[in-house]
């Protein structure tokens, strides 16, 4: 039991960000700058977050209902468009990305959600909790790199 616990803990100060939490890095990044494609990549800033923010709803939706949610690595969605059509509509999608995240973070804290065990996919909660983190590490690294590039830091 205490090694769940601590499970949990440790994966929710990750998803939380610990010393850099993606919320921030993504509040910081600037809406001006969010469409612009460097050359050589195939993504923007918005189209990263848009792709973050579609497999974070797959993973959430398995966490919350695994019997109709079982395919949990289906076609990745990346968005048709390149650039937020307003500062709104890139703020908006940073705010439901954060109300998404607090969401999975607080199924993750609920201990009657059954880290373990495993579901008729032969995927666990706890695998999906850190295939989030991997899969959104990945992808704010390449947004940062993008940014340096941009100059946004």
């Amino acid at each position: 039991m205490a090694q769940e616990i601590l499970l949990r803990e440790q994966i929710i100060e990750l998803l939380e960000g610990g010393f850099a939490p993606n919320v921030i890095l993504l509040r910081e990044f600037s809406y001006e700058k969010a469409g612009i494609i460097l050359d050589g990549l195939h993504f923007s800033a918005w189209v990263l977050l848009g792709h973050i923010r579609g497999r974070q709803q797959v993973l959430l939706n398995f966490i919350k209902d695994p019997g109709n949610n079982k395919n949990v690595w289906p076609d990745a969605p990346w968005p048709p468009n390149h650039q937020p059509e307003s500062r709104e509509e890139w703020e908006l999608e940073i705010d439901k990305y954060e109300q998404e995240l607090q969401e999975v973070i607080d199924l993750i804290k609920d201990d009657s959600i059954p880290l373990y065990e495993l579901q008729s996919n032969g995927k666990t909660f706890s695998w999906a909790a850190m295939t989030l983190l991997h899969h959104t590490g990945y992808h704010i690294g390449q947004l940062k790199t993008v940014g340096r590039q941009l100059g946004v830091w």
